[in-house]
């Protein structure tokens, strides 16, 4: 669960620590106190995009941590996939998300103090979290959306034999793209046969050699420092030698020959100064080998100007081929070799085609088996979610809906496969009886819309197993016996999650297990969201004024919430 939630000069909020506890919480306040700025601000930290606006005025950086703690269940999840990103998880089941971003756009992702990518912050963030806001609901209206979220109720065994189909109708459309090429506008082949010869000519008669360029280059640097070099040598020559012999006093190996002989002349009066001569020896032949070092480098930086020239005319061309082909004479290479295989696709374009196509006609065939295959299973995804779905809305007043998916299946000769297969599905639903269900879209209301959305919502979430669900005011357009419904629906939801939902509705408010007041403060120069957790009679006063605007939550509005209080508790106690 999201036990707490920690927002840096985001919005008006300059500093708020949001505490949050197991099953329903509840967010409440006037309109623009900063109940959405919280939302907001844990949808950016899953990973949604933060506008530089976002960052409070006269800040440089807004940042956001969450902090959750995951069940025993949750962390055998969410572990594996914690240590495939290289992140060891905790013995307690804590994993501490976090997020910034500055003014120029840029930001750091953290999970457990180690920086991750944007990306595998969200993939996390897509384990603990799920967010449902207002704008959901009206993807309910566009039946485009339908099949990803039938697909998502179908669970894992749907996932791979979609992974299948997609691998096929990859390679199905690569195809394509290749006999299109090489089955055109006969200019436009020959103009493209043309240029490939030439690339491929160019690239293969630079003959290059794995590692030149370095080579070269290293070579090149030798050639441009030659002088200095060489003074550098001679003087090393020098110090060591000093001279053109060996034995010159002038130099160290004169001097350690000098020393060499003083020592031997000690070792008859003891055998202790037999180890000193023989370190003396061994500095000697370091110095010889040292020595001819030094010289072999020296005839190596002696450079004519044909060799000059062919090192720079050479890098000079490996830089062309570079500019052109690839950053490395790896990159060259391969392009020459893809290259070369498109020339002679190109060239031999009749046999090219035929394979190609005796290809395609296998894959149709095989792809038509793999999308049989997912219709099968959404079939009996869409029975299940039918199911879940009635039974959720009869808990919420909507006994008498039929809630259904139509699912049609591309059965011609020649279908279009598309990256959903060949299915296409539509939400139907009839809200009186008798009445045969019909698209969503046309017969749905706002409030109906919402309680859709919520029982589907609470159908996905048993089968993704998403410990924290979030509700942002989806309970537009609901009141009364309605409302009621919905917030014991929630609750029903709370006992294998936790909630946080955001409403306007005294009912919700009522049955939740945790309710937290959302408030804004001024000053001179300043505004403030500030988040209160509220105690009982707390809860009381904010209910109150949900139900007729009054804060103060006295009298008649008193004993009004009061016994709303009492009797969604009651409610709620018949969920468990």
């Amino acid at each position: 669960m999201l036990d707490s939630l920690t927002i840096r000069n985001t919005a008006i909020i300059d500093f708020l620590t949001v505490g949050f506890g197991p099953g329903m919480n509840c967010l409440t306040g006037e309109t623009g106190a900063g109940k959405s700025i919280i939302i907001d601000s844990i949808c950016f930290l899953l990973g949604e995009r933060m506008s530089r606006e976002s960052i409070r005025q006269g800040a440089e950086e807004a940042q956001i941590t969450g902090v959750f703690t995951l069940s025993e269940e949750e962390s055998e999840r969410i572990d594996p996939v914690l240590v495939e990103i290289g992140i060891e998880p905790e013995s307690d089941g804590t994993v501490i998300l976090f997020r910034s971003c500055n003014l120029s756009g840029r930001g750091t992702c953290r999970i457990n103090d180690r920086i991750v990518t944007l990306s595998t912050l969200r993939r996390i963030g897509e384990l603990l979290v799920d967010v449902h806001g207002q704008h959901d609901n009206h993807s309910l209206l566009s039946p485009s959306t339908h099949i990803g979220l039938l697909d998502s109720f179908a669970g894992p065994e749907l996932a791979d034999a979609a992974d299948v189909y997609s691998a096929l109708l990859s390679e199905y459309r690569r195809n394509e793209s290749e006999l299109e090429e090489i089955s055109g506008d006969p200019q436009k082949r020959a103009q493209l046969i043309d240029l490939l010869t030439f690339q491929t000519d160019e690239i293969f008669s630079a003959s290059l050699k794995d590692g030149e360029d370095e080579q070269l280059e290293e070579r090149q640097k030798l050639i441009d420092n030659a002088e200095n070099i060489s003074k550098g040598l001679a003087s090393a020559a020098g110090a060591i030698a000093g001279g053109d012999s060996y034995g010159d006093a002038g130099g160290a190996r004169g001097m350690l020959d000098d020393a060499i002989s003083d020592i031997s002349r000690l070792e008859k009066y003891s055998d202790s100064f037999g180890e000193c001569l023989e370190k003396l020896k061994e500095c000697s032949y370091i110095l010889d080998d040292a020595l001819d070092m030094i010289r072999t480098a020296f005839d190596s930086v002696n450079v004519d100007e044909k060799e000059a020239g062919y090192v720079a005319e050479r890098l000079d061309l490996i830089y062309a081929l570079k500019r052109k082909y690839g950053n490395s004479i790896e990159e060259i290479r391969s392009f020459a070799d893809d290259a070369e295989e498109r020339l002679e696709k190109l060239k031999g374009s009749e046999e090219t085609a035929a394979r190609l196509n005796a290809r395609q006609n296998e894959l149709r065939k095989l792809m038509k088996k793999a999308a049989l295959r997912m219709h099968g299973l959404r079939e009996k995804a869409a029975e299940k979610l039918k199911t879940g779905i009635m039974k959720a809305l009869s808990d919420m007043e909507m006994g008498k809906v039929v809630f259904e998916t139509r699912l049609d299946f591309d059965d011609r000769e020649l279908p279009q496969f598309g990256r959903n297969g060949l299915d296409t599905a539509e939400f139907m639903i009839s809200t009186n009886p008798g009445e045969q269900p019909r698209p969503l879209a046309r017969i749905a209301s706002g409030g109906e819309l919402s309680r859709i959305m919520l029982a589907m919502k609470s159908c996905l979430a048993e089968a993704d197993r998403i410990p924290v669900l979030i509700f942002d005011e989806i309970d537009t357009g609901i009141s009364g016996a309605a409302a009621a419904a919905v917030a014991a629906k929630f609750i029903r939801v709370s006992r294998s999650h936790q909630v946080i939902c955001v409403t306007h509705l005294a009912q919700i408010a009522a049955i939740a297990d945790n309710n937290i007041f959302v408030s804004k403060t001024f000053g001179d120069n300043f505004v403030r969201t500030e988040a209160e957790a509220l105690d009982e009679e707390g809860k009381i006063r904010e209910v109150g004024r949900l139900l007729d605007g009054d804060g103060d939550a006295t009298g008649v509005t008193r004993a009004h919430s009061i016994e709303l209080i009492s009797r969604m508790r009651e409610r709620a106690a018949r969920e468990v």
